[in-house]
């Protein structure tokens, strides 16, 4: 994944008349071809692989009461699409959260589409190697102190234990591009210390409705200390909408809250409005009618080059590089922008390392010709592995 963007708005206007929001609901479609038969998840847990875009193509979708379905993350980290072409009915959980920190260095794993959390630094004898920050648009930095520690943020910072260590919000409330959440800086001097992951992202499409009486989760995940991943993004999109179940987005322990969206033309019954308002949402969601799955052209970032070493375009991001010691310091990143519809496209390129401070380089991509490039220069440190992401400023 290599950006999360905050793109103008892309708004669906529909008339208040019903019968234009029928012919709306009559011709919507998931973009589902139902090539991935129906989906009935009967066993806790169920496990699906992501295939390498993310979608699947389903008939119906049945999650029973009782049962769990989850996702392994693919190569590229993709959100979570599931398409239907008829009903959608969850009884049980749909889980995309973040992981809690698992101790021994590591951060927390992001959720599918999400980011992890920072690694816990660690002391040896004398000598104590800090820890490193979390990973995302809105990821913590490290933490100096249980007390002074970054959590991560999403729709909103860091709740009452908000530090300057803590990340800072970010996305746009269409949830179009889908973006997960970031991850919480890990601790210094602490092997247990790793940062919570940011919670997945997920949408859920049908052509006819989506019924929510269980939950759909994607909260962050909780690390050592005030340095949880924030939550993630879930959104839905069919004619109707409805349910008495929870979504569920907040952050892990501190971390800020992810975002919700509902798109959907046939809100309310005539004579049970609480079908549709009766949802349990984390504070962060919005609702509208903007009936579009997968916009055309939409905008994207791609990390194209790290120094001379060129990265085939649709790799994704994050990448990593390790420069061996007696390395230049002065290298470059090159950012291929395409779709925005601006000619000037404000980025920031993150050297975010292991251990130690990330460090930020900002920069303006040209995207009159589409696409547009631009190599930053960048500072690094030789012999320590770097992640390198790119995102919309």
């Amino acid at each position: 994944m290599a950006a999360a963007y905050l793109l103008p708005a892309l708004v669906f206007c529909a008339s208040l008349l019903f019968p234009t929001h029928l012919a709306i609901a009559q011709g919507f479609s998931s973009g589902s071809t139902g090539a991935d038969g129906d989906l009935i998840v009967t066993n806790n847990p169920t496990v699906l692989d992501l295939p390498p875009d993310g979608i699947f193509h389903f008939n119906t979708i049945t999650v029973n009461a009782g049962a769990l379905l989850t996702f392994n993350r693919n190569p590229l980290n993709t959100p979570v699409y599931l398409l239907a072409r008829s009903n959608v009915t969850i009884n049980g959980v749909i889980d995309v959260r973040g992981k809690d920190r698992p101790g021994n260095y590591q951060g927390g794993a992001g959720g599918p589409g999400g980011y992890g959390g920072g690694f816990g630094g660690f002391v040896s004898g004398t000598n104590a190697l800090p820890g490193g920050a979390g990973k995302g648009p809105g990821a913590g930095l490290r933490g100096e102190t249980p007390s002074v520690t970054g959590s991560g943020a999403y729709s909103t910072v860091a709740k009452a234990t908000e530090t300057s260590r803590s990340g800072t919000n970010y996305g746009n409330p269409l949830l179009i591009p889908l973006v997960g959440g970031s991850g919480g800086g890990g601790l210094d001097g602490n092997i247990n210390g790793g940062g919570g992951g940011g919670g997945g992202a997920i949408l859920i499409a049908s052509d006819t409705v989506i019924r929510v009486a269980g939950t759909v989760i994607a909260v962050g995940g909780s690390g050592d200390a005030n340095n949880g991943g924030s939550g993630g993004a879930i959104r839905l999109v069919s004619p109707r909408v409805y349910g008495n179940g929870s979504l569920q987005v907040g952050g892990g322990n501190s971390g800020g809250n992810g975002r919700i969206r509902i798109d959907s033309v046939l809100k309310i019954e005539p004579n049970d409005p609480s079908q549709f308002l009766g949802l349990n949402m984390t504070a962060g969601y919005t609702l509208g009618a903007n009936m579009v799955v997968f916009p055309p052209n939409l905008p994207r970032l791609d990390v194209v080059a790290i120094g001379t070493n060129a990265i085939p375009f649709g790799t994704g991001s994050p990448q990593f590089f390790f420069f061996p010691i007696g390395a230049p310091t002065n290298q470059t990143v090159t950012v291929e922008a395409r779709n925005f519809n601006t000619n000037a496209v404000p980025i920031e390129v993150a050297l975010i390392p292991d251990s130690g401070e990330k460090e930020t380089f900002p920069a303006v991509i040209d995207n009159s010709s589409n696409p547009g490039q631009v190599i930053v220069p960048v500072t690094v440190t030789p012999n320590t592995k770097v992640e390198v992401q790119a995102w919309i400023r």
